[in-house]
């Protein structure tokens, strides 16, 4: 018998949905989900199986909620502004706008080839200047709370890019970009005062589902530490350790040019002492007050630093009362987020320079403040839109009306991406946010905090509700995919050779979404198999019916396991129940067309394809994918005596039968009893293997 026909079958339903716009948002009474993808940058690359993998993991979520009841949220949109397009105009002369809007279409064939189910009538574009205009009215709105400012600041600058950089863009001391190294310089620019809010940033990731690892890293970048300022004269430092402050032996300051003496000498207010002040390179500007007590004798790097310079090395112990000497102070790592960028292909920033009145905001019925045209890109230190000839014409001062010049500097992209869950949902903010499940690959810190920062800003509301980090997909040769070591595995063409369903299928079924996997194609052929020999026994039984119901008993118990899996997202684990089921089919008695409606329910959100083939050929007229998710029926339970293990804290403290009512037994049990009656607990319970009370302690 010959394989499925997945070009067939994938041109047939692709069109068939595209005619009834099957994923259209509804906007009923029933309850929400909002399940969204973090926002992709459309490269002149294309995506690779790495992206998909995540995209795959929302749209099965998607699916899946959909057949559950509820009106599901599921958009797609594009970080479309930055400096790659930019850097790619340079190289060629071609605008950015027509490069971007070149691997916008890329990206959105590569996602229709692989059944990705987006509502596409919510498509966004940070480019589009009807997107941008919201994200300066943004701008305003944290102009006028005094949220937004301009000041002058010491900066992180990439000599080769010729731009301002966010420390997120640094790596190393390099640019993430062009991997120069970056310097310093003082510049004026325009920031975002973040800090307001760094305590309510902290606050709000208890209220979030997130993973304990994403979190973290939100609590070191935000960086709270409780101390006290202490001055010596006129220098003011942050210290944790007031206790030692009879041991500074010298002030270390931000280095703004070369190590050693600044030919200054303060007095530390403990022991009257005149002490040195010094530059030092391990002491920066952006930590607590740009300047530091040195202490050697209980800290190392002033103990390495000391030595070098010959400074005294005072022997004491912590003494608590040298409190007295210093103001208490809760001091953050966290700095106000620099949103200038000295390059064209950005959101203007909408503020208008006078001479008499100074800065004053582009009123909102003349916004949105459009990029130029006339534009040469071609770095030189500045942005280029102030090479424009058109760009200042006629502008005015919206307070004097006198003679203005607008500001040619552009906005960090982060900040059209702090948003964009937002636009995908105004028709009904209030219905679809917070996002229920936001998944994404990088940018797990800095994206997440400008974004939580910007809702706070504007609904006072965590956005996301619970977050997801996949992890990456590696080439065969167990490398990041990349264009430059020829590794990359187009996602087209494995659709092409072994169809969409199974690309999807074994995207997931590589290992928990997570991990970090590495592909391989003969795991590909395996799952290519799997969907053939599917489809052949489905053939060969769809009209047979028998009086056992042994068949309906193994559609039902895989209910009960995938619904299990995709509550929890273990879509891999999930994937090997239907590959199990299969195999135990065999040659059972049984309603198979029953089964087989059963079996292409729980398998639709995974290989909507072939599912919506088998289901149409069951005699169904209306897609699958509208309809009820199956319901678990305990009394069709294949009857396999199994034994659980019921532990508390992981630890096994009893063994009981499989049945029904086993959470109910297991919670009962004189075993468990002592360690969870009257403490709080939560349940892990997986069907058929064990119970695992996790008791707070």
């Amino acid at each position: 018998m010959a394989n499925f026909d997945h070009k067939e079958i994938e041109k047939k339903w692709s069109k068939s949905w595209k005619e009834n716009n099957l994923y259209r948002t509804p906007n009923t009474n029933r309850p929400k989900k909002y399940i969204l993808d973090m926002w992709p940058y459309p490269s002149g690359a294309g995506l690779h199986v790495g992206h998909v993998e995540g995209y795959t993991a929302t749209d099965i979520y998607s699916r899946y909620l959909r057949m559950k009841g509820f009106d599901v949220l599921h958009p797609m949109g594009w970080d479309s502004f930055g400096l790659p397009a930019e850097n790619y105009a340079i190289k060629t002369g071609i605008h950015p706008s027509i490069q971007t809007q070149e691997s916008i279409k890329v990206f959105k064939e590569q996602m229709n080839s692989v059944g990705l189910s987006y509502d596409w009538e919510k498509e966004e574009d940070a480019s589009s200047p009807e997107y941008y205009k919201h994200t300066q009215e943004l701008f305003l709105d944290l102009f006028d709370k005094g949220l937004a400012y301009k000041a002058k600041a010491p900066v992180i600058w990439c000599p080769s890019c010729e731009t301002v950089l966010a420390n997120e863009q640094v790596v190393d001391d390099k640019c993430e970009r062009c991997d120069s190294t970056v310097i310093q310089k003082q510049m004026e620019q325009w920031f975002f005062k973040i800090t307001d809010y760094a305590q309510r940033l902290l606050d709000g990731l208890e209220t979030i589902d997130w993973p304990a690892s994403t979190k973290a890293m939100q609590r070191n970048w935000i960086g709270r530490k409780e101390g006290h300022t202490v001055k010596f004269d006129d220098v003011e430092v942050f210290t944790t350790r007031i206790d030692t402050l009879h041991g500074a032996s010298f002030v270390a300051v931000a280095n703004d040019s070369e190590e050693g003496f600044t030919g200054k000498y303060v007095t530390n207010p403990a022991t009257g002492k005149k002490i040195p002040v010094l530059r030092a390179d391990y002491v920066l500007d952006t930590y607590g007050t740009g300047a530091v007590m040195g202490v050697p004798a209980y800290d190392e790097r002033d103990l390495v630093f000391a030595k070098k310079f010959d400074i005294e090395i005072i022997q004491m112990e912590p003494d608590k009362s040298m409190e007295k000497y210093g103001q208490k102070k809760i001091q953050y790592r966290l700095r106000d987020w620099l949103i200038s960028r000295q390059r064209y292909w950005g959101t203007p920033i909408p503020m208008i320079f006078c001479d008499k009145c100074n800065w004053q905001p582009v009123p909102a019925d003349q916004l949105p403040v459009k990029l130029p045209l006339d534009v040469d890109f071609k770095p030189t230190g500045e942005s280029p839109i102030a090479r424009s000839k058109t760009f200042q014409t006629g502008v005015t001062c919206p307070k004097c009306g006198g003679v203005g010049r607008r500001e040619v500097d552009t906005m960090d992209t982060f900040v059209d991406s702090s948003w964009y869950f937002l636009k995908f949902a105004e028709a009904d903010v209030k219905k679809w946010m917070p996002v229920d499940l936001y998944i994404g690959g990088d940018h797990a810190t800095t994206h997440l905090i400008f974004a939580r920062f910007i809702n706070l800003f504007l609904n006072d509301q965590e956005p996301f509700a619970k977050f997801y980090k996949n992890g990456h997909v590696l080439s065969e040769d167990n490398r990041k995919m990349s264009k430059r070591w020829g590794n990359v595995v187009n996602p087209v063409a494995v659709v092409d050779k072994f169809g969409a369903d199974t690309l999807r299928m074994y995207e997931m079924f590589m290992g928990p979404l997570d991990m970090t996997k590495a592909w391989n194609t003969s795991g590909v052929e395996g799952v290519y198999r799997f969907l053939n020999r599917l489809y052949r026994k489905f053939e060969e039984t769809c009209g047979k019916t028998g009086e056992t119901g042994a068949v309906n008993r193994l559609v039902n118990d895989l209910t009960l396991r995938v619904t299990t899996d995709l509550e929890t997202l273990s879509f891999n684990t999930a994937i090997a129940a239907m590959m199990e089921t299969l195999n135990q089919m065999g040659d059972v008695d049984g309603n198979w067309p029953a089964a087989w409606e059963v079996f292409a329910k729980v398998l639709a959100p995974f290989a909507p394809f072939i599912s919506e083939e088998i289901w149409n050929r069951l005699g169904h007229k209306e897609s699958i994918h509208i309809q009820s998710w199956p319901d678990y029926d305990p009394s069709l339970r294949v009857q396999v005596q199994v034994t659980v293990a019921i532990q508390v804290n992981g630890k096994l403290r009893d063994l009981l039968k499989d049945g029904p009512d086993i959470e109910q037994r297991a919670a009962a049990s004189a075993k468990i009893q002592p360690y969870i009656k009257g403490a709080n607990y939560r349940t892990i319970f997986v069907p058929g293997k064990v119970i695992n009370f996790i008791v707070n302690v």
